[in-house]
């Protein structure tokens, strides 16, 4: 697999596979993102549910897969080998960047978890329309502990089948640390929007803005990376 990701990508560009479809699935999942929150905006709950949801189990498929088969962003944590432009440029325009860009993804694919689980809770049937339920929702000290519990258990085992080298580590050990500050990020937010559909409506803005960020920084990285510097080819 990690042949197919590193071989000569289709975009015409000096960009991998792997890069190539990462660019096309972030604009195709944004896309259906704007078109979802469009359409929530429009109060086509039916359209907006069956949209949104399928998006984001379909991005939590691609995105899970292709960051496992790339080292989950350790790859970042390496250093200059691979971009062709100045070390200027390097520093202070693309390594900020890709960071932002992990950073979003990262939170990106959290958030869409947690929004497919809000909307579940929240949403309601209505004269065969999915409406947003509005009335206080909170989520149980047990219920977050067991996330959490679980949540570490996941990453554990796949740290230990996965794990070859600290920054590796690293990654893993953030990825909990994410996720469990979103929960109790959560929890504050359930103190300032006690109303589930509020709460639904503005992390779901939130989100969406998160998505279109991470898009416009895959794109200029991918820009920087792949056409204005292209990558420095090692000599045989």
């Amino acid at each position: 697999m990690k042949a197919l990701l590193t071989s000569p990508g289709f975009l015409g560009t000096h960009g991998t596979f792997g890069a190539d479809a990462s660019f096309l699935m972030a604009l195709f999942f944004t896309i259906l993102f704007i078109i979802g929150w469009r359409l929530a905006r429009r109060r086509d709950g039916n359209r907006h549910h069956t949209l949104v949801l399928w998006a984001m189990v379909g991005m939590l498929i691609y995105f899970t897969f292709y960051y496992l088969a790339r080292g989950l962003g350790a790859l970042a944590t390496e250093n200059q080998e691979g971009f062709g432009g100045p070390a200027w440029v390097y520093t202070y325009i693309f390594s900020p960047l890709l960071t932002v860009h992990i950073l979003v993804v990262s939170i990106g694919l959290v958030m869409a978890v947690y929004m497919i689980i809000l909307g579940f809770r929240t949403a309601i049937k209505k004269n065969g329309q999915r409406v947003l339920q509005a009335g206080a929702l909170s989520m149980t000290t047990g219920a977050l502990y067991k996330i959490l519990g679980l949540t570490f258990v996941l990453f554990a085992v796949a740290a230990v089948i996965r794990w070859h080298n600290v920054a590796r580590l690293i990654v893993y050990i953030s990825g909990f640390l994410l996720v469990a500050a979103v929960l109790f990020v959560e929890r504050g937010i359930e103190r300032w929007f006690p109303d589930g559909e509020r709460r639904h409506r503005a992390i779901g803005t939130f989100t969406m803005v998160l998505y279109v960020i991470a898009l416009v920084t895959s794109t200029t990285t991918y820009v920087l990376l792949y056409v204005i510097y292209p990558p420095k080819i090692a000599p045989m």
